[in-house]
């Protein structure tokens, strides 16, 4: 048994030696080459943790749920235990560098899907082949309820270790939650579906916290207009690569990153993911500033230097208000296709959801099961539940001067 030190959590994080085999295959270690939140760095410095912590952290909350299961009666086999713990650790397995901005133009395939495939080819050999079936069975959500509710349902521990971890390394108060009382306050409870993940009536105000958390979070944090600005140009620099290259224009690209890109499948693109990380994206990010496309040198140099697209809020007519501003980018010399970035960040921190559905946080009231938001005593939950949405326009500084 191996113990770790996280800054999150007062435990240690008890690694046996399966565990110690899974995180020490090349496929695991290159998330410690990746930045749990990309370029928000840029707006929060401290912001530089890993994918390779949250994902231990992801794991070290998933055995502490099944540990208080147990303690409570529940049969937890050791298929169970396993599968639900290496679901949790390999939860984000398929993330590359920059993830969403790469996913979205360059790479044809979804990190999900990427993530499976390597499930299935690379860590078979470490696990066995029924243990990767159980896991991805978790995944597809075929399995008792429980096992899939905390790996990805309404209050995981996918959000559960990052709304701390990035609040943490961002420097904010936002993302404080109370998780051990959400572990002592969670259980089991059996329905015609099998057995879902509720928590008892100690909880509730732990529960509505963490929706207030994530609702904060989201707004300072991962919607911040210059961290999503910066997003911004990611997604035009990668749209403007892929444009160059379906023109049979030759510019520079990695063998491993031209490799995903033509992949035909996930899993040619899990063959060549083992070396796409942030050095070799930020490396071939520093390398297109010198290519003769103005374009991409020119976003490029933005990306490398910190020199943001300004945020123009739309509040009034659209179509008028990008008019105005595609003619300004015209007068200055900027191709609006790549220059004006349309974004509108939106959530709804919760929707108070059928307590007989299955995407709910359910609290077990007198022996049956009720919606968190028809417990608590106010409406914090309810008034949470309305979208909230901005829309803006990204364009370079220089457009609006």
């Amino acid at each position: 048994m191996k113990y770790i030190r996280d800054p999150i959590y007062s435990d240690f994080i008890e690694l046996d030696d399966l565990a110690l085999k899974v995180i020490s295959h090349p496929y695991f270690q290159r998330m410690r080459r990746i930045k749990h939140l990309g370029l928000a760095d840029y707006v929060y410095p401290g912001a530089t943790h890993t994918r390779f912590s949250h994902m231990l952290g992801v794991y070290h909350l998933s055995v502490k749920f099944l540990r208080k299961f147990k303690e409570m009666g529940e049969v937890i086999t050791k298929d169970d235990w396993d599968t639900i713990r290496f679901a949790a650790l390999l939860h984000d397995i398929g993330h590359t560098s920059l993830s969403h901005a790469l996913e979205f133009t360059l790479l044809p395939f979804r990190h999900e899907e990427i993530g499976i495939a390597i499930i299935e080819t690379k860590f078979k050999e470490i696990l066995g082949e029924g243990l990767v079936k159980g896991i991805l069975d978790i995944f597809q959500r075929d399995c008792e309820p429980f096992k899939y509710q905390l790996i990805e349902g309404q209050m995981d521990v996918d959000r559960l270790d990052y709304l701390r971890r990035d609040a943490y390394y961002c420097g904010v108060d936002y993302g404080l939650i109370d998780v051990e009382r959400l572990i002592q306050s969670s259980k089991l409870f059996k329905t015609p579906r099998g057995r879902e993940f509720v928590i008892t009536l100690k909880g509730i105000f732990a529960a509505e916290s963490y929706i207030i958390a994530r609702y904060l979070m989201y707004w300072s944090v991962y919607y911040h207009k210059t961290n999503i600005g910066f997003q911004a140009i990611l997604f035009s620099l990668f749209k403007r690569v892929k444009d160059i290259l379906s023109d049979g224009e030759n510019i520079f690209i990695p063998e491993p990153l031209r490799g995903c890109i033509n992949a035909k499948d996930p899993y040619e693109a899990a063959e060549h993911l083992l070396y796409i990380d942030d050095p070799l994206i930020f490396y071939t990010i520093s390398e297109w500033q010198r290519e003769k496309d103005k374009v991409l040198s020119d976003l490029s140099k933005r990306i490398i230097n910190r020199v943001r697209f300004k945020a123009v809020e739309i509040k009034g007519d659209f179509l008028e208000r990008y008019k105005e501003l595609e003619d300004r980018c015209k007068r200055v010399g900027f191709d609006p296709h790549y220059y004006i970035v349309e974004r509108t960040p939106k959530d709804v921190a919760y929707t108070p959801y059928d307590p007989d559905a299955e995407e709910s946080i359910k609290v077990e009231v007198e022996g049956s099961l009720r919606e968190l938001s028809s417990v608590l005593p106010t409406d914090t939950l309810k008034s949470l539940s309305r979208e909230v949405m901005k829309r803006f326009l990204f364009v370079p500084e220089e457009v609006l001067m």
